[in-house]
């Protein structure tokens, strides 16, 4: 984070926040979704965290159903459509129709512990960026042993090398997950949304789900982008108070403090800001994304130590991501070389003992020729690169004598897909093109038929699909296992 080393949520902002016109308190409008009873208790102390600020706080909680709340609290009843997930949307119209009223406006979900010092940070970093500019957030959860955890950081999200800027006395940087449940704009920054035409819309999902979506709209339909304040990240962190996802998805606080250290050394020119490719699909929801973090053993986790052959003394990992299981086989005695997925992350695995080499796909594979080792490993790559087969082919001519290449991805040919693609439902329709969706539909049977050819032999593995694809016959599982895996041999 900043020269703070301890996450300190309770600590006041960097510097002192810009003082307000003598002649009045900013005002703020504040919109909170609150659907059902459930979260009831955290509302009122959110509500409370409000009242407590020194800026003139008008709340409105938009609900489903009428609710007591105080009578400084203004509730509004009912549903922008049929889908309750769409109660988000309510504060759209609101804000067009106060636009001219309020200094700052924000929208926020029922659990999110805003506080004073959040606003203060805000209005401090707001008039050090540019036009397009929005200063933006992050969650925090705690689990039940004190760990801090950013829920945001999961699967394919990650920080942008690229993104990284000095502005003033700061450094700002991207993260490529604009939700996080609460936004904060002025009134100029609401104006301009507004004026752009995708900020007051029907409810609709996208890249994220409907609630995600109305949460992000400034940030991805209004010509605008979410910059996150690195160089002061504590300030920024907003508890998400119901701690859902502590400690089973996101990144915990150290992983996220090594990585912000990297983003200040890019911001400061001491690190590269190269990527391995593009890992993100145009598919809505980020479906067949290259991800970031390791992920659990139901989702198809990268290979864990015991996968690799015996006897292997040497792994190549490509598209390596927060390199928990480089690691691991680390800590076995394996030498370990990455190309990593981006120079943020690969900055975490080259701390746990992994030699790595930064740069495009191309570049690194071209800086290892000559080179070669005991295991190569693939991991949900072949599918996004733009010649999966040329990629292949430089993989196995890394492989030692002996060696063994790990493959693993995707499965394109289930019968549930393929029933997607034949209705054109969904995003599943712009699997016809590369050019469209970033996917190639490249299969297991053709890749198997490829190295049989360099000579190797394969052996192929279906997993995924849940216990109807476990207990189905094996001639059945190739229409039903959503994933696959392959172990070539030289």
């Amino acid at each position: 984070m900043n020269a703070r080393q301890a996450f300190d949520p309770g600590a006041a902002p960097r510097g002192a926040p810009p003082a307000a016109p003598a002649r009045r308190r900013l005002r703020m409008l504040v919109a909170i979704a609150c659907y059902g009873e459930r979260n009831l208790p955290l509302l009122r102390w959110v509500i409370a965290g409000y009242r407590a600020m020194s800026l003139s706080v008008d709340v409105v909680v938009l609900s489903d159903a009428p609710k007591d709340l105080g009578p400084d609290v203004r509730v509004v009843v009912g549903l922008p459509s049929k889908n309750p997930w769409s109660l988000p949307f309510a504060h759209k119209r609101l804000f067009v129709e106060q636009a001219e009223a309020y200094d700052l406006f924000a929208y926020s979900e029922d659990d999110m512990e805003v506080l004073q010092r959040h606003v203060d940070a805000f209005l401090r970093i707001s008039p050090l960026l540019a036009d397009d500019e929005i200063a933006g957030f992050l969650r925090y959860e705690v689990d039940r042993e004190g760990g801090v955890w950013l829920p945001e950081a999961h699967g394919s999200f990650h920080w942008k090398p690229a993104s990284v800027q000095r502005r003033g006395s700061e450094t700002v940087a991207e993260f490529s997950n604009e939700h996080a449940a609460f936004f904060l704009l002025t009134r100029a920054q609401l104006r301009r949304a507004i004026d752009s035409g995708g900020f007051d819309r029907a409810p609709a999902e996208g890249r994220y789900d409907m609630l995600c979506t109305a949460a992000t709209d400034p940030y991805t339909r209004c010509g605008m982008r979410k910059v996150v304040c690195v160089s002061a990240l504590d300030d920024f962190l907003i508890h998400h108070l119901s701690d859902r996802y502590a400690g089973q998805l996101g990144m915990s606080l150290p992983a996220a403090q090594q990585e912000v250290r990297t983003l200040l050394a890019i911001g400061r020119g001491e690190h590269p800001a190269t990527r391995l490719l593009a890992g993100e699909t145009t598919i809505d929801q980020g479906e067949w994304a290259k991800a970031y973090h390791t992920r659990r053993p139901a989702g198809g986790a990268a290979p864990a130590p015991e996968c690799l052959p015996g006897g292997a003394r040497s792994v190549l990992s490509i598209g390596c991501g927060d390199g928990e299981a480089e690691a691991a086989w680390v800590a076995r005695g394996v030498r370990v070389t990455a190309l990593p997925l981006d120079a943020v992350v690969g900055a975490g695995a080259s701390a746990r003992g992994v030699e790595v080499l930064y740069g495009p796909l191309e570049e690194g594979l071209a800086r290892l020729a000559g080179r070669r080792f005991d295991c190569v490993v693939a991991s949900d790559l072949l599918h996004l690169v733009p010649q999966p087969q040329a990629v292949l082919a430089q993989c196995v001519a890394l492989l030692a004598p002996g060696g063994t290449l790990l493959l693993e991805g995707p499965h394109f040919g289930t019968l549930r897909l393929w029933a997607r693609r034949l209705l054109g439902r969904g995003e599943a329709r712009l699997l016809r093109s590369y050019q469209e969706s970033g996917v190639h539909t490249v299969g297991p049977r053709v890749l198997r038929r490829l190295l049989r050819r360099e000579a190797l032999q394969v052996a192929l593995r279906w997993s995924g699909g849940g216990r109807g694809a476990r207990w189905c016959p094996g001639w059945l599982r190739p229409w039903m296992s959503p994933r696959w895996a392959l172990q070539a041999r030289r």
